[in-house]
């Protein structure tokens, strides 16, 4: 099933992929002639199994991944095979938020943040003053702008090691967001937190994209989270778009058609084992049996 939802032509195209394809040297087709057009105001959720291809597109836009057919346009620019200083400029203005947080542990969180602003601050003395962590005052005040904005801004001088996982996840957004990125990209940015740190980190990324106008693609595996926070949804499978519409169009039957024999997994379930008939009949005193979903 596809609902195909396109940007409207007075919109201004953020990125585009023109059948797109990657295939990888061990013979992997992680994406299979891809369509797709992402507008400036949209907060778009891709769902989709593992395997199906989600953090691959997401590495194609910003061209950590290299196609290998088809095109992706950035702001009506062909980027899909820029290179060198070129493909440096693509991803300073392309934020990527990673599953991991990719912090330096070490540094305290304004540091981290400060990291951003890198491809903005040109000369030798510069750089030079950063190796020293002495950064002119003007781009610390940026910094704490940005944890503000993800409201973390009185953990500043804490030792990212010293952060829960979804504080370490906000300060990998402030650092994006010190970037002034164009389009913000999340390769499952909530994959290794709890429900509530997840929550806290998709509605910051909603506030984000709502308050400065970026627009933002998310890949997730959880099709609830998905569900309240896109406005529009992909259904990924097998390195192809399988559906393109609003929640309200993401019904059981298209869930299916997305995950197949993953569908439990993907909504969240964990389906018990069965009682052996033995314990049936006669329960270990004290142990509640498990029941099948």
């Amino acid at each position: 099933m596809n609902h195909q939802v396109s940007c409207c032509e007075s919109q201004n195209c953020a990125v585009e992929a023109r059948g797109l394809c990657k295939t990888y040297p061990n013979g992997t087709r992680a994406l299979k002639n891809v369509n797709l057009r992402i507008c400036g105001s949209e907060f778009i959720v891709i769902l989709g199994p593992s395997g199906a291809g989600k953090s691959t597109l997401l590495r194609c836009m910003n061209r950590l991944v290299e196609p290998t057919g088809g095109s992706i346009h950035f702001l009506n620019e062909n980027i899909t095979h820029v290179s060198g200083r070129n493909i440096r400029k693509i991803r300073a203005r392309v934020g990527m938020i990673f599953q991991q947080f990719n912090l330096v542990r070490r540094l305290s969180v304004l540091e981290n943040v400060l990291a951003g602003r890198l491809a903005h601050c040109h000369g030798l003395l510069w750089k030079g003053l950063s190796l020293f962590k002495i950064f002119p005052r003007s781009e610390r005040e940026i910094a704490l702008e940005c944890l503000r904005k993800v409201h973390i801004e009185e953990l500043a001088f804490q030792r990212a090691d010293t952060l829960s996982g979804g504080q370490q996840q906000r300060v990998a957004i402030a650092r994006t967001l010190a970037q002034e990125p164009e389009l913000i990209l999340a390769d499952e940015p909530v994959a290794s937190l709890d429900p509530a740190s997840a929550e806290i980190v998709m509605q910051t990324l909603q506030d984000i994209h709502e308050a400065q106008k970026i627009p933002v693609i998310v890949n997730l595996h959880q099709i609830e989270l998905g569900r309240r926070y896109g406005k529009r949804i992909i259904g990924m499978k097998a390195g192809e778009i399988c559906f393109d519409g609003s929640a309200i169009d993401l019904d059981n039957q298209t869930l299916r058609c997305i995950y197949g024999k993953e569908l439990d997994s993907g909504l969240g379930r964990i389906k018990r084992p069965p009682v052996a008939p033995f314990l049936q009949h006669h329960p270990v005193p004290g142990v509640a049996l498990a029941t099948v979903e």
